[in-house]
């Protein structure tokens, strides 16, 4: 069967379809955010709107730590769909509230409720997928999956220069609430299985203590392998999210549109690369996967040496298709060293763990871009990412 019947075959699996859209709908509206909040804190500090962006992130990965563990025993208990919609309907809320912010404070109390349905959304949407789509076809769906994610930053983007234009950055946030509510309708109309997926049966349940997950992430050495990979990417994600915003509005000069479009080449080279990889055989995959770090180096080196408008898009794109790839391979061994009952509570663990890194590199990625400017800061991330990389460079 050649990749293009697999994906056929997929598109016909109605609930795939639904819980597909439903995550990009909420990821297209959340791109509008990012961009969004990065422009809201450009008014509210100025040069400073890096450090805002960092700790606001920061904010982000510590409610993803320490709450996303327990998501396996929500989902057990209330069941997947309705998770998920609580989840929706909670940051579409939160969304609304972006709209009225005129203090940093703000933001920051905002984003960690907005968070908190993030780290419950994430981990349960990934854990459906392979009960619905099963094992032999979860590697083409991880990588639709991939598609969605980064979806987020090209139409997020990209529609918020038109929003900007038209109804100012603010306005994004009322768009972001609609996509999320959208999204809670294709979630209401999931089947039976969704809704049951995460719960435990028999001899299951012994597994199902908050513990498990982070223990079997720990000791298998595969799901160990696949948090290394989510570090390498914590490196060059937290620059591009964090420093972009100083670089074009304050060292370039460059209007609110111009940062916009600079995110979503970002994402266009996520999906370069994660489409490249959906349809290469096993050999070219775990190439490009040993030459996904490779390319997020060059990426920061480009940058540091020659930081002006038109190299940070070619920069962009390598970065988002390295970080695509190494994110569909670290899934890629989740799905392939987990099981049913235990898989929500190992998606779970992982989505917090491998959040760890962030939570170092969105704030160092802020305070130095603020502190020693862009150019260097660059620099100091692809040393390093070159650091976190050479120990374990051939376990790609």
């Amino acid at each position: 069967m050649n990749p293009s019947d697999d994906n056929s075959s997929l598109w016909r699996h109605s609930p795939f379809q639904r819980l597909f859209w439903a995550h990009a709908l909420s990821l297209i509206g959340t791109g509008i955010t990012s961009v969004a909040l990065g422009l809201l804190a450009h008014e509210l500090v100025g040069a400073s709107a890096s450090v805002v962006l960092g700790v606001t992130l920061t904010i982000r990965i510590i409610v993803i730590v320490t709450c996303a563990p327990w998501v396996g025993r929500i989902a057990d208990h209330f069941g997947s769909r309705a998770t998920l919609l609580a989840s929706d309907f909670m940051r579409a809320f939160v969304v609304i509230g972006f709209f009225y912010v005129e203090a940093v404070w703000q933001i920051y109390v905002l984003a960690s409720i907005l968070n908190l349905g993030s780290a419950v959304f994430t981990p349960v949407y990934k854990a459906l997928i392979p009960e619905m789509v099963g094992q032999k076809r979860y590697p083409r769906a991880l990588a639709l999956g991939s598609v969605a994610y980064d979806t987020a930053n090209i139409m997020g983007p990209a529609l918020a220069g038109l929003l900007i234009a038209l109804i100012g950055f603010r306005g994004g946030f009322v768009v972001d609430a609609f996509t999320f509510l959208l999204s809670a309708g294709l979630i209401f109309g999931l089947p039976r299985i969704a809704n049951n997926a995460g719960s435990p049966s028999g001899s299951a349940k012994k597994n199902t203590t908050l513990s498990h997950g982070l223990t079997a992430m720990l000791k298998q050495p595969p799901l160990r392998r696949s948090l290394f990979l989510a570090l390498q990417t914590s490196v060059s994600g937290a620059f591009v999210l964090v420093a972009t915003v100083d670089f074009v509005k304050d060292e370039l000069q460059l209007p609110d549109s111009a940062y916009a479009w600079a995110m979503a080449v970002y994402g266009l080279g996520s999906v370069a690369g994660a489409t490249l990889y959906a349809h290469c055989a096993p050999r070219a995959q775990t190439r490009l996967a040993k030459g996904a770090t490779p390319a997020l180096i060059a990426a920061l080196g480009l940058i540091s040496a020659l930081p002006t408008y038109s190299v940070i898009i070619i920069a962009w794109i390598l970065a988002g298709a390295g970080q695509s790839i190494l994110g569909i391979r670290g899934n890629e061994l989740l799905a392939a060293h987990s099981e049913g009952s235990e898989r929500p509570h190992i998606y779970a663990a992982h989505f917090s763990l491998s959040h760890a890194g962030w939570g170092l590199t969105y704030p160092l990625a802020g305070f130095l871009t603020a502190g020693v400017g862009f150019q260097t800061t660059a620099w100091v991330f692809a040393l390093l990412l070159i650091a976190v990389s050479l120990p374990a460079w051939r376990r790609t």
